[in-house]
């Protein structure tokens, strides 16, 4: 894992440990600038935190989005 992706997963962690739910778009918003490079970049950090089962995730049909929640 590179380190840009180690920084990404701790920031979302932490996000996620503050809110009830936030749907990728909300998550991605909230990293600085220069993370956000790539933009599969923070979805490949969520679903890789989401299958080691430290986030759980579901697409929600009301958002038309993925949603994450720790």
């Amino acid at each position: 894992m590179t380190e840009k992706a180690s920084e990404i997963e701790e920031l979302v962690l932490k996000a996620l440990a503050a809110s009830d739910r936030m749907t990728l778009t909300q998550i991605a918003s909230g990293l600085p600038e220069e993370l956000r490079g790539c933009p599969d970049e923070v979805a490949r950090v969520l679903s890789r935190l989401r299958r080691k089962g430290a986030i759980t995730g579901e697409f929600s049909d009301k958002d038309a989005a993925w949603v994450y929640w720790k």
